[in-house]
């Protein structure tokens, strides 16, 4: 019998990917919901209903599995107020977690998290056991909406709460994005003096996790979600300059002189200070090996290959 699955946030680069690969690999019954309804009304014939996030409230549908994925994201331009990342990513996950406990025929809530509730320059792989110390309000608004699903799920349902690393694929705007401009456009990567590593994850391998925790009976739980291999940033400039045909080149500014310019960053408006850099030439690991383990399947991308893939789309 096909599964009954609500996808919140539907119409973001995240709802969009997943709904396409589900309505290409599995024969779930999939129903979206925005807060703009007119936002998916490209949908009705190609998903069973459509929902305003008001009707989902108010008319109560029926799921086995909700897969809530709206939310706000972080961006670091974006000068609101903090009180809107709880409303968006506490509050409005309080919301559909309450209809998911009063709906008597669902099993399974997953809530897409961030990994950057752990910190944002880690000191070793992160792996579930990690303390976390969130830094943004992004951050801190999922860290206490998971804190709430754990709190208060039933005993005879399920909650899957997912840490990705940075997702990446085609219709990303993300931060994988401003280096590739960066590269295209013939402008030297300076910080090549670090050659960092960093986790990814394809929305392809997130989006065959997802189908596989609604498909099969897998522990409930937090769950780090990455790519296999985590990639040298050296590996990801010369990538984009083979995809863009252009030189990549890589600057090997000493880094006394980096940190110096980094200390200057902290007392005036400048590209750099002390804590972009360290973000950018420190690593940041993610562990997969849980989520893995529970699947029992392999990844169907590899870092690489996904990687790509994401950077032909640009």
């Amino acid at each position: 019998m096909a599964s009954d699955v609500l996808i919140s946030g539907i119409s973001g680069f995240i709802g969009s990917n997943l709904t396409a690969y589900l309505l290409q690999n599995s024969e779930m019954n999939l129903s979206g919901c925005s807060r703009d309804l007119d936002k998916i009304k490209h949908l009705e014939g190609d998903i069973h209903s459509i929902y305003s996030n008001d009707e989902i409230f108010s008319i109560k549908p029926s799921f086995q599995s909700y897969v809530h994925l709206s939310g706000k994201v972080y961006d670091m331009h974006d000068k609101k107020n903090e009180d809107e990342y709880f409303e968006a990513n506490f509050q409005l996950t309080k919301k559909f977690f309450q209809n998911f406990i009063d709906d008597k025929t669902s099993k399974n809530f997953i809530f897409l998290s961030t990994i950057h509730v752990l910190t944002e320059n880690p000191e070793k792989e992160l792996d579930e056991s990690y303390n976390p110390k969130p830094f943004t309000p992004y951050g801190k608004s999922k860290f206490k909406a998971e804190n709430f699903i754990r709190d208060n799920c039933p005993p005879d349902k399920n909650y899957y709460i997912l840490r990705p690393s940075m997702i990446h694929g085609p219709g990303n705007k993300g931060n994988l994005n401003l280096l590739y401009n960066l590269v295209s456009k013939g402008i030297p990567y300076p910080v090549g003096a670090f050659n960092n590593k960093r986790s990814f994850v394809s929305i392809e391998n997130l989006c065959f996790i997802i189908q596989q925790i609604i498909e099969n009976a897998i522990p409930e739980g937090l769950y780090h979600i990455s790519d296999d291999e985590p990639t040298y940033t050296h590996d990801l400039v010369k990538m984009i300059a083979q995809t863009t045909n252009k030189k990549g080149r890589i600057w090997y500014v000493p880094p006394s002189l980096l940190n110096f310019a980094a200390k200057i960053g902290n007392h005036i408006p400048f590209v750099l200070n002390e804590h972009r850099l360290k973000k950018l030439t420190g690593d940041f690991i993610v562990s997969n090996e849980k989520i893995k383990k529970a699947i029992g399947k392999p990844l169907p991308i590899r870092a690489r290959e996904g990687l790509e893939n994401t950077l032909k789309s640009l």
